[in-house]
């Protein structure tokens, strides 16, 4: 097998003779590197981005069970880091351990200001398709979405992993120009809660009087995988049952992200001569993880009641920001979402290659 570890590549520099990018596997010592990157890139879109600090780079991806330092990659420029590109795996059919022939390019940064940043990505990209194709991976999807999202969670992409903004026009081309198909396009809704009224209508009413709702503030996952996705964060979920009956009617399980667990940056002014990033106390976000209505409740407004119940919980938590993702081709999610009046804030798009 070729090696990833100190696997040089030479790129063209126009006319002015060459230079020589190494891409290498991550090393103890690189965390100030990947830090940095990070922090430039995100400057661009901070909307899209947390900042990531040595504290949260260990709890959400160094310290993961199954992390690997030879998937994540690092590119050099005459010793100087340019950019980075993490690959992993997503889960088995169980959720219970890895799967190696489902790869995922988790993330793809290069600094903005870099001369060759197409370059970069593309060998960084290369680097991460071999890591993959030589450990098993007879698929890759370009961006992480649920379930194959085994890093980043709440540090991009909103509450979860979206894919690839298409705002990433650098990421968008390299997948686009490298065989890969766009196979999913994501819409990232937004609400704030400060004077949202939640929507009441006919079908909603009666399940006031028809269910009562229990709340766990610590749901039990339901595998392995959705342990580890658990972890750091705060998750509630709101059961609705009939009397007398065990099984429950419908479901909705959030998650909290307190700001200081997950805390948040802006942009100072334009005459600040300090750093550009500004940490400052952000107002909770939750986020949407899973909505369930039993098949003989469909299609009866328990989807919107529970929703807007979970809500007035979130309020109670101290939640100012809800979000939820959807896939556009998810015709009753999107239209619950719109008839709960969310507006959609982004998009994202993911991609996959066979081999």
């Amino acid at each position: 097998m070729r090696p990833v570890v100190n696997w040089l590549k030479r790129a063209e520099r126009n006319s002015r003779g060459s230079i020589l990018l190494t891409i290498r596997s991550f090393r103890n010592s690189d965390s100030p590197a990947l830090l940095h990157i990070w922090d430039q890139r995100a400057r661009l879109n901070p909307e899209h981005f947390r900042p990531l600090s040595p504290d949260l780079l260990e709890q959400h991806v160094l310290g993961r069970l199954y992390f690997d330092r030879r998937g994540l990659l690092l590119a050099f420029d005459d010793d100087q880091p340019v950019g980075f590109a993490h690959a992993a795996f997503g889960p088995n059919p169980d959720h219970t351990d890895i799967d190696r022939s489902t790869g995922v390019v988790c993330m793809m940064m290069v600094l903005p200001e870099y001369e060759h940043r197409l370059t970069a990505g593309k060998e960084l990209l290369k680097a991460c398709e071999r890591y993959l194709t030589e450990r098993g991976a007879r698929l890759i999807y370009g961006g992480a979405i649920r379930p194959v999202a085994p890093f980043y969670m709440g540090l991009y992409g909103g509450s979860e992993p979206i894919g690839v903004f298409e705002s990433d026009t650098l990421a968008v081309e390299l997948y686009r120009n490298s065989g890969y198909e766009t196979i999913n396009k994501t819409l990232l809704f937004r609400v704030s809660l400060k004077s949202y009224k939640i929507p009441i209508t006919p079908k909603t009413v009666p399940w006031r009087r028809k269910i009562s709702l229990t709340r766990t503030d610590l749901p039990k996952p339901e595998h392995w995988w959705e342990a580890c996705m658990m972890c750091h964060f705060t998750w509630l979920e709101l059961q609705g049952y009939f009397p007398h009956d065990p099984e429950p009617a419908g479901s909705v399980v959030i998650r909290v992200t307190d700001s200081r667990e997950m805390p948040d940056f802006k942009l100072p002014p334009p005459t600040s001569s300090d750093s550009w990033m500004i940490f400052h106390k952000r107002p909770r976000t939750a986020g949407l993880m899973n909505i369930r209505v039993r098949e003989d409740c469909r299609n009866k407004g328990l989807s919107s009641y529970l929703l807007g119940e979970m809500i007035r919980e979130a309020q109670k938590e101290g939640v100012t920001t809800f979000e939820a993702q959807a896939a556009e081709d998810n015709a009753p999610l999107v239209t619950l979402l719109r008839s709960m009046r969310w507006n959609v804030v982004d998009r994202g798009e993911v991609f996959r290659k066979n081999y």
